[in-house]
């Protein structure tokens, strides 16, 4: 009897576990024992969510460390800029050095071989290319890839936006007269996404319309959001709000076009309100947040009770929150899901969002809208919600679909043997 062949999932990063988490508990559930590999040397022993997964059942972990990308993440000083931008130009097969490299240095043969001895039969990457998270996640694609082993990008984080010229390098891109270049992401068996609104961005920028699929949000699906808060370590501050109106700024990755020192301004304003008690969350990708707790000492008024990164995690904080402000992230769902008042100042970012196009948060063009926002939250009883929640919510958690078990349609395609590459049967 042949052997059930295994599923590997690759993460590095903190957003990587928040969004395959839920998909690994389908694999660990119905004992397929997942293979998990960490390119990156993040403290995943630690990790709540590694934790509770250990809870429920078998899975082996594996670490297989980049530390040459690792360390070209980081250009803080000159020197690390310089081995920065060489380490560019090593891993880009067009240059002389790229090609030096990889006649003479490249070999895949310790990815070739885990993949068979651990007998892997598909292969699920973060999104972005096979090739921009370093040079050991493109030996295990390419091995996977030469084995014959399906290869599947799924998100690593939940894309909110209307416009596809979301940050501000493809802008720069594009105003250059310039398309984002989609051949290397073209070369993954599937590329999923969350809803139908950002399937379609893709596609209008090449994406094969076939391989790039909608598949909804297993990170938000309410099951798993439920089984996340209570897992998740709980937020205790040794501080007394004494009636005032609990609120978490939730920051975002500052090249997300975000109007940055306008962010900086309204989080001045919103720190010398008196009847809140204000907590600060960096993006949960660090190092993309505009301020951090450093630059920003000394500048917020007392109401200002917390500045918090990795942590405290975010649905403890809006666990213990009355109103949450975001500024262009998806943890807005979290509070839709957990009911708490969400706030989203259009005028700090000039993407165009679900939130407001869907009209599923209290949307402010202003910083006296924002604060006529907070006082109604914290004056007022049975304040009503915004009418486009469940819209927001069929869109992006569902795919645009009836609601279903997301995490399960997540392990259904993955474990199917063939491509669903079946184009969707139009009625006429």
């Amino acid at each position: 009897m042949i052997e059930d062949r295994r599923i590997a999932f690759f993460m590095r990063a903190y957003n990587d576990i928040d969004h395959f988490s839920p998909i690994i508990a389908e694999f660990v559930k119905r004992s397929e024992n997942p293979v998990i590999v960490f390119t990156s040397d993040i403290d995943f022993e630690n990790d709540y969510r590694i934790k509770f997964l250990k809870t429920l059942g078998n899975f082996e972990i594996f670490k297989d460390v980049d530390k040459a990308f690792n360390k070209s993440s980081n250009s803080n000083s000159f020197i690390k800029k310089l081995f920065q931008r060489f380490y560019k130009i090593k891993r880009n097969p067009k240059t002389l050095i790229g090609k030096y490299h990889r006649r003479f240095f490249h070999d895949n043969s310790k990815q070739f071989d885990f993949l068979h001895a651990k007998n892997i039969a598909a292969c699920v990457f973060e999104w972005s290319t096979p090739f921009d998270k370093g040079e050991v996640i493109e030996k295990y694609f390419i091995a996977a890839t030469g084995i014959g082993i399906t290869t599947i990008a799924i998100p690593h984080g939940c894309n909110v936006f209307i416009n596809s010229d979301v940050n501000v390098s493809y802008r720069k891109m594009i105003k250059k007269g310039k398309l984002v270049e989609q051949s290397d992401r073209a070369l993954y068996d599937y590329f999923i996404l969350q809803n139908p609104i950002r399937r379609l961005g893709w596609i209008k920028w090449g994406l094969d319309p076939v391989k790039t699929q909608a598949w909804g949000s297993a990170r938000f699906y309410p099951d798993w959001a439920t089984i996340n808060r209570n897992i998740c370590p709980k937020f205790n501050p040794k501080i007394d709000p004494k009636g005032k109106l609990k609120v978490v700024f939730m920051q975002f990755q500052k090249d997300y076009n975000l109007h940055n020192e306008l962010i900086m301004q309204a989080l001045q304003k919103l720190s010398q309100i008196k009847y809140i008690s204000l907590v600060v969350k960096d993006a949960t990708r660090e190092g993309k947040e505009y301020y951090n707790r450093e630059s920003a000492q000394g500048k917020l008024g007392s109401a200002l009770v917390g500045w918090y990164g990795n942590d405290v995690h975010s649905p403890a904080l809006i666990d213990w929150a009355d109103c949450v402000i975001v500024i262009g992230g998806s943890i807005g769902i979290e509070a839709m899901l957990q009911k708490k008042m969400l706030i989203y100042p259009t005028y700090l970012n000039s993407n165009l969002t679900m939130y407001e196009y869907f009209n599923a948060a209290y949307c402010a063009s202003n910083f006296q809208e924002i604060e006529q926002f907070l006082e109604l939250f914290h004056t007022a009883e049975n304040v009503k919600p915004p009418p486009g929640i469940d819209e927001m919510m069929t869109e992006i958690v569902y795919a645009g679909e009836n609601s279903f078990n997301v995490p399960l349609r997540y392990y259904e395609n993955i474990k199917n043997k063939s491509l669903a590459y079946r184009l969707p049967r139009i009625e006429h």
